[in-house]
């Protein structure tokens, strides 16, 4: 047992062996497709820095593999990264952001298929919920899309009921509940919602969104690392977020035929495994399957940056109130700057 609990703690605290990839480990979210895109014009590459891509299916999975030191780098939204941080605090920082989206354009949408919930307005919704009847929204718990939500019904007035929320991290399967009836309400961001809202298929439900919420209202997603990359090898790090910085620049300023033709097709099987219309030969469903995907909105990537202390600390204390924290975590603790 001793000898096994030596090899868990070296394995936890190494750091990378000359020449080895450094592995990074992604979510199905935005803050994905620099990355992705980087790899696949070998961006990564030019900065001498060889990045092996580590494909987990969930949250959980992402931050079970980071604590048994097989992943290096992974994107995360801010609680994920909280509550990681809360587990191995000498293992894991965080390292600036890795997606905030457009704070003046929407980013979330709550829908629903009205002939199954009879819902017909956000207002509907809101008055059944303080009336008492039951409803169930689809939506990862312990996520920053909860964070939203909770925020969006506080100001309504409303405590949250504790069985609220049910969903998956895997936010297609919280779409095909919603479609199916099976939950009144779904909150999908972009691009999921851009992409089931305009996906048709024989039996598809009228979907009615019951309200838009901005980007200002989300946390940042951020990138978590392990620290003794930080503080021994920053070279790596650095040389990672210089290639992170041009593939952003290269993104931003490619037109959207470009996209479309070069990125999109990497960025569609990130979010939509194997739902390319490459992957089907029904002229039909390939029609389909391009308008959805000629409908996700396409937006500028920023930079890497440094997150903002208060958007952290509102998080945080969210998470604490929420009870997925057993204390608070400070900011100078848990935060370095974006290396590079």
């Amino acid at each position: 047992m001793r000898t096994w609990t030596c090899l868990a703690a070296a394995a936890a605290l190494s750091v990378l062996a000359v020449g080895a990839p450094l592995k990074v480990s992604l979510p199905p979210a935005m803050g994905a497709v620099a990355v992705v895109m980087g790899v696949a014009w070998g961006e990564f590459e030019e900065e001498g820095v060889q990045v092996e891509l580590v494909p987990l299916p969930s949250s959980r999975d992402r931050l079970l593999a980071f604590q048994a030191g097989q992943v290096d780098l992974m994107v995360a939204d801010l609680t994920s990264a909280l509550l990681l941080l809360s587990s191995v605090p000498r293992l894991a920082a965080i390292a600036g952001t890795a997606y905030a989206s457009d704070p003046e354009r929407d980013h979330l949408a709550f829908i629903t298929p009205p002939a199954f919930s009879r819902l017909r307005t956000w207002e509907d919704l809101v008055a059944r919920i303080k009336g008492g009847t039951r409803v169930q929204i689809a939506l990862p718990r312990q996520s920053d899309l909860e964070f939203v939500a909770d925020e969006l019904f506080r100001e309504e007035g409303l405590v949250v009921p504790a069985d609220l929320y049910i969903g998956q991290d895997n936010l297609l399967d919280n779409a095909t509940w919603t479609l199916l009836g099976m939950v009144a309400v779904g909150a999908l961001p972009q691009p999921y919602v851009d992409y089931i809202l305009n996906y048709g298929y024989p039996g598809k439900p009228t979907l009615t969104v019951l309200k838009w919420v901005p980007g200002a209202s989300f946390p940042p997603e951020v990138f978590v690392v392990r620290r003794p990359l930080v503080e021994s090898q920053p070279e790596v790090l650095g040389a990672f977020f210089r290639a992170l910085r041009r593939t952003v620049d290269r993104l931003n300023g490619a037109d959207r035929d470009e996209l479309v033709a070069t990125a999109l097709p990497v960025a569609v099987d990130l979010f939509f495994p194997g739902g390319g219309p490459q992957n089907t030969d029904d002229p039909d469903l390939k029609a389909e399957i391009e308008k959805g995907i000629a409908a996700i909105v396409i937006p500028q990537f920023p930079h890497p940056a440094a997150l903002d202390p208060g958007v952290y600390e509102r998080v945080m204390l969210w998470a604490v109130g929420k009870r997925y924290l057993r204390s608070p975590i400070p900011y100078e603790t848990a935060v370095v700057s974006p290396p590079g």
